[in-house]
């Protein structure tokens, strides 16, 4: 089976699976860092793991979904798909992008948040928050003014020789139906799943990109929006809460270089909460007052 080559959290991935959620490699010819692969279909999921449906172990990692498939991630190197006979495979590549793959990037000593990331002027913004808070939808909205964006869903933060980096990942962004028609019905999206899947098209950010803030959104039931700087131990506690899937780091072999990481983010970036009244009319002036609270923040990049 002939090999698809992409590039995700500064990562080459050479995968036997067609994922249209992730940008091309800019150099066919490099050398994996990851590879994807499809086993034989199984008939059913015969293995029960524990902690639900996956399980964890210092350098392995192995999940089992219900009438999609078996997943193996192995050392940050490699991830095995069983799929189940019948099973979707915007379903298999669905639970590969988002679990898989999330997985693999705490073996890879990688810190994932679940959430969204958008270039700006002043570095990288992320923004993460509970489950239907509005994280796709918000970085939508900085899509269509112009931003470009690092990633959806998942973002990484890395440290480099220059500082704390957000890895451009996901090329797509997932919406709901009504964050999807506020954008116009773009016709470069399809339905997947649950949601529609928007391509960032020349809106997406290639490059890793400085990490300027990282924003906990919440709604309340006042007006007016608050920009709320966190301080003290709250900082790693909100970073801790606000990782991907975080039941899937205890028991990693990274686990503790992970936690001293979030030391790291907490000194070094931003950390604020961002409550808002959640009100999909009112978007566009939460970009506005977003906008107004980094200008006088953070200092502008030439």
């Amino acid at each position: 089976m002939s090999l698809n080559i992409y590039w995700a959290y500064g990562l080459c991935l050479y995968s036997e699976v067609i994922c249209p959620e992730l940008p091309p490699h800019p150099e066919p010819s490099a050398a994996p860092d990851v590879t994807i692969r499809m086993l034989p279909s199984v008939s059913a999921v015969t293995e029960s793991l524990r902690n639900g449906y996956f399980e964890v172990s210092p350098g392995g990692f192995h999940m089992a979904i219900p009438g999609v498939a078996k997943y193996h991630v192995e050392e940050g190197k490699q991830i095995l798909i069983e799929p189940l006979d019948g099973a979707s495979p915007d379903e298999v590549r669905l639970f590969l992008l988002g679990s898989a793959l999330g997985a693999l990037l705490y073996q890879r000593g990688l810190f994932p948040l679940h959430g969204s990331a958008v270039e700006t002027a002043w570095g990288a913004m992320i923004f993460v928050g509970a489950q239907g808070v509005g994280k796709s939808t918000l970085a939508a909205q900085f899509h269509r003014r112009g931003y470009r964006l690092l990633s959806d869903d998942v973002c990484a933060v890395a440290t480099t020789p220059e500082g704390l980096r957000v890895l451009p990942a996901l090329a797509h962004f997932r919406l709901c139906e009504d964050a999807y028609q506020r954008l116009g019905t773009p016709q470069n999206a399809r339905f997947n799943v649950d949601k529609f899947v928007v391509s960032m098209g020349d809106g997406y950010c290639p490059n890793p990109a400085h990490l300027a803030a990282i924003h906990i959104l919440a709604n309340h039931d006042q007006d007016a929006s608050r920009f709320d700087v966190l301080r003290g131990l709250d900082r790693i506690q909100s970073l801790l809460e606000n990782l991907y899937r975080p039941q899937f780091l205890m028991g990693q072999a990274t686990q503790s270089d992970l936690v001293r990481l979030a030391g790291q983010i907490a000194q070094k970036a931003t950390i604020v909460t961002v409550t808002r009244r959640r009100d999909p009319q009112a978007i566009d002036d939460l970009v506005g007052f977003l906008e107004s609270a980094w200008a006088e923040r953070f200092s502008v990049i030439a």
